[in-house]
């Protein structure tokens, strides 16, 4: 047996999108009703009824993991997505390229995002590693850039705690407020004060560095400060193959949901072209997860742009990438796939309706369709259609039901 798990970020939507239609039943999709038909469908609240899902706890929810249990913030998959080495004891960030300004009382944020940097970010981040920390020598820093204006730091070294507010304000005109530690404790104390340290020492290498002066002579918003989040230490996860015997490996082009499948102890295949984005190669994609079951028995693909589109309040544009997702990745996937040995799963980690562009606790539909799935009644993959399918309505942990399928699961009990 070989299974296909896929995660279309923010899935799932509402009525109001598309003039009564969410944009999954408003888009023309023959392949995956085609499944749904041969398969079993249902809703699935993707953490537990009511609660609106983070895509990292969501993820850590849909690969069976309990989230309110194992999760420690969401800097730790961000440092794996990228390539980062993380150890036990270290303490990880998710980083912003931002711009900032110099005031009387502090550093004003004048953009969170430096004006979606897209060039220098590299030799920025060279500047910034070359630095020591002057209050704690003990303590170790690295910084990584990503892509645009993102990143992520780890610091390394004894003493540290992720309990420490973030200095992100999340909006511009606002003064960048101190990290403070979160508990009453030695090291959080420390963790924060090291925190404002780096933030000083990247406004000193920065402002003025040769890539903001080129910036600022071509009318561009300078990156020259440097804002943390969602600190975290690496989560104690018990791997896919321990938990199930079963090889598995990722296929996605957000470091986030690369990250979360490395902590899991998934393979990570690349995959040209996979960008994250609208414009991601959804062909290669599909490619990418044929080939990895050569030597995996179980693959998750990752898609981010129906969360994008969703985000943006973009109706049409979610409604269309959808049905690049039936025809560009699910249409030759099938194609290449012994139907025979293989079962598929395809949902979303959230609901991102088109009206409120963000998350909410809105269950999303899935599918399930192989050799061992009884099929329902319903042939229709969207959001009405599930709410009477076969499979009801349950909690995440949908893995866990494909490799179910497989004949993987362990035994609870004799």
């Amino acid at each position: 047996m070989k299974a296909v798990l896929v995660i279309a970020d923010g899935l799932g939507g509402r009525p109001s999108d598309c003039q009564g239609r969410s944009c999954l039943e408003a888009a023309r999709t023959p392949t995956l009703d085609e499944l749904a038909h041969r398969g079993a469908v249902g809703l699935v609240d993707p953490i537990r009824h009511g609660v609106r899902p983070g895509s990292d706890t969501a993820h850590l929810s849909l690969l069976g993991y309990d989230p309110y249990e194992v999760y420690t913030g969401r800097g730790a998959f961000e440092c794996l997505g990228i390539g980062m080495k993380v150890v036990c004891g270290d303490v990880c960030f998710r980083a912003n390229f931002a711009t900032a300004e110099a005031v009387s009382d502090g550093l004003r944020v004048l953009d969170r995002r430096a004006g979606r940097i897209d060039a220098g970010q590299q030799l920025l981040a060279e500047a910034l590693d070359g630095i020591a920390l002057r209050s704690d020598r003990e303590i170790t820093f690295e910084f990584r850039a990503s892509t645009q204006h993102r990143g992520a730091l780890v610091l390394r070294g004894p003493g540290l705690s992720r309990h420490v507010s973030e200095n992100d304000p999340h909006e511009a005109g606002v003064l960048i407020p101190d990290s403070r530690p979160l508990i009453n404790d030695e090291a959080a104390e420390r963790t924060a004060s090291l925190v404002d340290e780096l933030t000083r020492k990247s406004f000193e290498a920065w402002d003025d560095h040769p890539v903001n002066r080129d910036r600022r002579a071509a009318g561009e918003p300078p990156a020259n400060v440097l804002l943390l989040r969602g600190a975290a230490e690496l989560p104690d996860l018990a791997s896919i193959e321990k938990l199930y015997g079963v090889r598995s490996a990722v296929v996605a082009g957000g470091a986030l949901y690369r990250g979360v499948a490395l902590a899991a102890g998934m393979a990570s295949i690349p995959c040209p072209g996979a960008t994250g984005g609208l414009d991601t190669d959804l062909r290669a994609k599909a490619a990418a997860a044929v080939e990895a079951l050569v030597a995996h028995d179980c693959v998750f693909v990752h898609i981010k742009g129906t969360d994008n589109a969703g985000h943006d309040r973009d109706a049409d544009a979610k409604t269309r990438f959808i049905e690049r997702i039936d025809g560009e990745f699910f249409a030759p996937l099938i194609e290449q796939l012994d139907v025979g040995s293989t079962h598929i799963a395809f949902t979303g980690d959230h609901t991102t309706p088109i009206d409120f562009g963000d998350h909410v606790a809105d269950p999303v539909p899935v599918l399930f369709v192989g050799p061992n799935v009884m099929p329902d009644v319903c042939d229709c993959f969207d959001e009405r259609s599930a709410g009477n399918g076969g499979l009801g309505r349950f909690a995440g942990r949908v893995l866990p039901m494909l490799l179910g399928y497989c004949n993987w699961s362990p035994k609870f009990g004799s």
